[in-house]
């Protein structure tokens, strides 16, 4: 695959994965918050979404739930 294919690919498997997470958070089925964080990870990369979500979280939270950590192994 070429380059901007493989990125129109990822964007919208990002935007499959919100949109999963987001319909299964209105229904009791688990895992809903981790299809949406996996969805941003897919849209706007590793890197962007950690700085996301540092600025939403205090340092303290971001640390405590290790987010960095948990989104690297993604």
């Amino acid at each position: 695959m070429k380059k901007l294919e493989l990125e129109i690919f990822h964007k919208l498997i990002g935007i499959f994965l919100i949109i999963l997470g987001l319909i299964s958070y209105i229904f009791p089925i688990p895992g809903s918050t981790l299809l949406v964080a996996l969805g941003f990870v897919w849209l706007v990369g590793k890197e962007k979404t950690l700085s996301f979500l540092r600025m939403a979280l205090n340092k303290k939270i971001f640390r405590s739930l290790k987010i960095d950590k948990l989104i690297k192994d993604i």
